[in-house]
């Protein structure tokens, strides 16, 4: 999975916040009236995704590595990745 595709279905999906003031880039989705960080990346990440960013990022969204993917092919809504967050978090 491509970082770009996942990080424009962070924030066109969940309104994903972009925070880049450390040496690595943090998503965070608020839930509940508090941010929750969904994903992590390097600043030098391009191209695919390792696969422990890949798994981190689902258990993250309590999706399984197969919905990940279909969250980021658009077979998945925010709105059906959101009522799982607000349950587990």
């Amino acid at each position: 999975m491509d970082i770009r595709q996942l990080k424009r279905a962070l924030r066109r999906k969940l309104d994903a916040v972009e925070d880049r003031k450390s040496h690595h880039v943090y998503y965070y989705v608020l839930v509940n009236e508090r941010e929750m960080r969904a994903a992590k990346f390097s600043h030098s990440s391009s191209g695919q995704l390792p696969e422990i960013v890949l798994s981190d990022t689902a258990k993250r969204l309590s999706l399984t590595r197969q919905e990940l993917a279909m969250f980021v092919e658009c077979s998945l809504t925010g709105d059906d990745v959101l009522p799982r967050l607000v349950v587990t978090n």
